[in-house]
């Protein structure tokens, strides 16, 4: 437990469940469901450190990121490995998913679509909720890394 960044900083009262540190994130939603600790997994920063210092050699970050799979797999998806299975779903989470893999696995849909955030950067809204009340917008660069790489490099690649 106390290898865990996580942990050491929020304490076991934050778990909410009897066992705490990263074997409780494992435990607890085997026990209860993924429906009552759907969050227990994603308390963590997936850094490995619990699995290198297990004595007995648990694959904690494997088994993590499988409850992560779990909870957000479709509920009516086959199999059904664990009660609550799609505790965390989100029909339009998967579209932006979708849309996101989509976008990074064309590179021409890539290319335009960067083409117009860097020539339409001035639309983005200045106020883009709680991260703007205290910070201001981000906004694209007025050029994509590839276009300044271009420019420098000119024909010599």
């Amino acid at each position: 437990m106390n290898h865990c960044p996580v942990y050491t900083r929020i304490g076991g009262h934050a778990y909410g469940t009897v066992y705490p540190g990263p074997i409780g994130k494992i435990v607890t939603p085997h026990m209860l469901g993924l429906d009552t600790t759907r969050d227990l997994p994603t308390a963590s920063s997936m850094c490995g450190a619990c699995g290198e210092v297990c004595p007995v050699k648990i694959p904690i970050p494997a088994l993590l990121r499988r409850l992560r799979e779990e909870a957000v797999r479709p509920p009516a998806a086959e199999p059904q490995h664990m009660r609550g299975q799609g505790a965390k779903y989100s029909r339009k989470e998967a579209m932006i998913w979708k849309a996101w893999r989509k976008l990074n696995t064309s590179p021409a849909l890539y290319r335009a679509a960067m083409y117009a955030g860097t020539r339409f950067r001035g639309l983005m809204p200045s106020n883009i909720g709680p991260w703007t009340e205290h910070r201001s917008a981000p906004r694209p660069a007025a050029r994509t890394l590839h276009e300044l790489a271009h420019e420098h490099l000119g024909d010599e690649r």
